[in-house]
């Protein structure tokens, strides 16, 4: 996949090309509507010429079978539904007076009935402007001229007759036309298309047109089978309530159900505007609306998720928005095959640079990730949604996950933006608070904490000892390297690490660093961990590293650059140079390091009982210190 940006010159070049080719698209309709139908049909019937090949058939006698199956089928039920239509025409007056009783009958607000209000206002306007019209009294006399037209000859009658239907029909024909030949050299109008696009990108190229011709495919199958099922039902359960013309209505179910969003509504309305007229009771009205919603339901909730499996790639607004432009441009052709054409420039935007903006304007999937979404919430001030993305990344993962997915780029975030100016100290101080705030609320253990716990059996199991990783507690000091972000971000590698069987300790960022300095040489802990968040964090990270390898000499020193981008290799050599053991850049490497640290304390101790817990702890502990001071080799995967 081509991952380059386009440039603002090339962005305008292609507003350029775009705006040419709706120009070219609006214009050039009537040639490009049957080619677009055919290319549709021949994604919808390549599958069963496939099918029929692999029973043994060439490619011409399979193409021309299934051709001729499906349009002989299409045919019929077009026959059949006009049938049914000029049916339903003549029918229709013996209707009115039934139809003219129950709207009558119908509850109207008080002052009478509004339906027949209207009709003598009507009739009211008539006479009035009938009062002026020619041959009323008062009138001006006017002569009447009458034009006596010579009968039709035999031309003029076959004009009459099929004219109306010369442009279907030979739509068409240049439709089953495209059809047969795109089938049949479908090989070859790829290569051609792939040499078009360029063959230096033949990768890149291939592929979009697999992608597109694969979502295409399964979604035109799917909605033909979906509807399929849903006509045929539709069509008998009209016929056993006994709405007429009911194999008109499952036909027309078929089709309008691929119009998106509109074409099941239009669908529905019929049949139930027939019922309402044809019936004199509201029974079978009832029945009709309660079969057809109950089908929607079915195939909504039921069908679709199982037939589809995934998505076409398309958001359900992009939809909406697709089917008005498509009809604006093409009308009705435009309105079926809007949701296909839409896939396909999603998945040109999914493979061409400068149509990326496509891919992100109409495609389904989340433009932005988990830690940008969560930021963008609060810089909105929207706590209560930004709580929500918190509850769900502790769904789907650990606090070690949000640890690393949320909380540490967040502060990244909220540091750069306050580096560049976007944000002042206030606006600065108010995000790391709501941050803090998150953190503090946050639970002290989860079940979904076992899985980071299982680093640590491993690494125990590995020295064949018996005792579990939360008997021997490890004390490691969390120190921020220079302010509040720094502080916040330890104290949520605080609440990661404690359940692990770490004693853990949060010094304030406002603390002096020789206070801090001091608490060191005091409680001379297990390990220390330099909390530092970008862009500034190597600075601080380096000044404090230097003052404590000083006060405690031995004492494995960790750095965590936080979600630090780019190349790290000058920053890990400037920090290793003052004595850091290792320089990550996410809280899951700190817990594999600490955990590689904590093996001394776990070797050679058995399962405490209740009276000698306390002395084998510090006999494990007086190992760890015996194995720290003979120095521990750095782990070379993180360095």
């Amino acid at each position: 996949m081509i991952l380059a940006r386009p440039s603002a010159r090339q962005s305008a070049t292609t507003f350029v090309v775009i705006a040419g080719v709706i120009a070219a698209l609006h214009f050039a309709a009537d040639v490009l509507i049957p080619i677009a139908l055919a290319l549709l049909l021949a994604f919808l019937l390549a599958p069963l010429v496939d099918r029929i090949q692999r029973l043994g058939a060439n490619r011409a006698v399979s193409v021309v079978l299934t051709t001729l199956v499906a349009f002989t089928v299409l045919g019929a039920v077009t026959y059949a539904v006009a049938h049914q239509f000029l049916g339903l025409v003549e029918s229709l007056p013996s209707y009115h007076d039934n139809l003219e009783h129950k709207l009558k009958r119908m509850p109207t607000p008080a002052g009478g009935n509004g339906l027949e209000r209207g009709v003598e206002t009507v009739k009211e306007l008539t006479q009035e402007l009938s009062k002026t019209s020619p041959g009323t009294p008062g009138a001006p006399e006017i002569a009447k001229v009458q034009i006596v037209e010579p009968p039709p000859n035999i031309m003029q009658v076959v004009r009459g007759l099929f004219g109306p239907l010369i442009g279907p029909a030979s739509t068409a024909a240049v439709v089953i036309v495209f059809t047969i030949f795109m089938l049949l050299q479908r090989e070859d109008l790829r290569d051609r298309l792939v040499r078009l696009l360029g063959s230096g990108q033949m990768h890149a190229t291939v592929a979009a047109l697999d992608d597109a011709a694969q979502r295409v495919s399964r979604y035109l199958l799917m909605q033909a089978l979906i509807n399929g099922v849903q006509g045929c039902l539709v069509g008998i359960g009209l016929y056993l309530i006994g709405v007429p013309n009911a194999l008109l209505w499952g036909a027309l179910t078929i089709v309008l159900r691929f119009v998106p969003y509109l074409g099941p509504a239009l669908a529905a309305a019929g049949p139930i505007v027939l019922a309402i007229a044809v019936f004199p009771g509201w029974l079978q009205p009832l029945e009709v609306v309660g079969l057809i919603v109950t089908l929607e339901l079915i195939t909504n909730n039921v069908l679709e998720p199982r037939l589809y499996g995934s998505s076409v790639g398309v958001s359900a607004f992009a939809l909406l928005v697709a089917a008005v432009f498509w009809t604006w441009l093409w009308g009705i052709a435009g309105l079926f095959l809007a949701t296909p054409l839409t896939v396909c420039l999603v998945v040109m935007g999914k493979y061409i640079p400068q149509l990326e903006f496509l891919g992100v304007l109409l495609g389904d999937q989340p433009v932005l990730e988990l830690r940008e979404r969560y930021y963008q919430r609060l810089l909105a001030n929207d706590v209560e949604e930004a709580q929500d993305l918190v509850d769900e990344a502790l769904k789907e993962g650990s606090l070690l996950d949000l640890c690393d997915r949320v909380v540490l780029p967040a502060l990244r975030f909220i540091e750069q933006d306050h580096e560049r100016g976007v944000i002042d100290d206030a606006r600065r101080n108010a995000l790391i608070d709501q941050v803090a705030a998150m953190v503090d609320e946050l639970p002290a253990d989860s079940g979904s904490e076992a899985r980071a716990d299982v680093a640590t059996d491993a690494a125990a199991e590995k020295k064949d000892t018996s005792a579990p990783s939360s008997a021997v507690r490890m004390d490691v000091l969390l120190l921020p390297a220079a302010d509040r972000a720094d502080e916040v971000a330890a104290l949520m590698l605080a609440k990661v690490l404690e359940p692990l069987g770490f004693a853990v300790e949060v010094p304030s960022a406002a603390a002096l660093k020789s206070e801090m300095l001091g608490r060191v040489e005091r409680q001379r802990p297990d390990a220390i961990c330099v909390s530092a968040a970008p862009p500034a964090a190597v600075v601080h990270a380096r000044y404090l590293g230097k003052k404590l390898t000083a006060a405690a000499p031995g004492v494995p020193v960790l750095v965590g650059l936080w979600d630090a981008q780019g190349d790290l290799t000058k920053a890990r050599e400037r920090l290793e140079t003052v004595g850091m053991r290792t320089v990550v850049t996410d809280a899951a490497t700190i817990v594999r390091e600490l955990t590689q640290l904590r093996l001394p304390l776990l070797q050679g101790v058995r399962s405490p009982e209740p009276d000698e817990g306390r002395a084998n702890s510090a006999g494990a502990r007086s190992a760890f210190e015996d194995a720290r001071l003979g120095g521990i080799p750095p782990n070379p995967a993180t360095t």
